[in-house]
């Protein structure tokens, strides 16, 4: 199930010796080895569902040929186990409050010059709680054409399939960890980090 080179192969799931406060930067890749997006962010701390991550606003969030200044503070969650990334806001400006990226290749490495590295394969399906559209599974067109175009291995495809409708029961039965612990996780980021961000 390995994607192509130059994405990083077998790096570690689990994050050993993180302090709060150290840099994280969450970078994704496409299973064809073409770089994604890559978000800066601190390291806050883990619980029993993972590792906890605060993205500021006014962070730079960036991809090939794009990059924009985050418009609102928001937690990202790096679980212990499963296929995905969660990402939660609180913002009533922003219409999104949980944005689960089903990925794989989810690993830890460290930064050359200290803080930390999460990369991960982004499998374009994506489980989102919006204010607008509520809850539901986007860019399933994407996934199938990406499945073809990029030899997705039929089990991965098995896998990220069940596991993005296992995060829609999850999302809308408000199962942990999405009863409301994301925001004790930003709070914390916002009283930590206020005046953070990456400009």
């Amino acid at each position: 199930m390995s994607a192509a080179a130059p994405v990083p192969a077998n790096l570690p799931r689990e994050l050993t010796g993180a302090q709060p406060g150290d840099i994280v930067v969450a970078r994704a890749w496409k299973y064809n080895g073409a770089p994604h997006w890559v978000v800066p962010g601190y390291y806050l701390g883990h619980d029993a569902h993972g590792h906890w991550i605060y993205q500021p606003a006014g962070s730079l969030v960036s991809r090939p040929g794009h990059g924009h200044w985050a418009e609102s503070d928001a937690v990202c969650l790096i679980p212990h186990r499963g296929s995905w990334l969660g990402t939660f806001y609180d913002d009533n400006n922003e219409d999104f409050r949980t944005y689960l990226d089903l990925s794989t290749q989810i690993g830890w490495r460290t930064l050359a010059r200290g803080g930390w590295e999460v990369n991960s394969v982004d499998m374009d399906l994506d489980v989102v709680d919006s204010r607008s559209r509520g809850i539901y599974l986007d860019d399933e067109d994407e996934f199938t054409e990406h499945a073809v175009q990029m030899s997705y291995p039929h089990e991965l495809v098995l896998v990220i399939r069940a596991e993005a409708e296992a995060l829609l029961r999850s999302v809308s039965g408000l199962h942990p960890p999405f009863e409301g612990i994301a925001s004790t996780w930003l709070a914390n980021g916002r009283t930590e980090f206020s005046d953070a961000s990456s400009r």
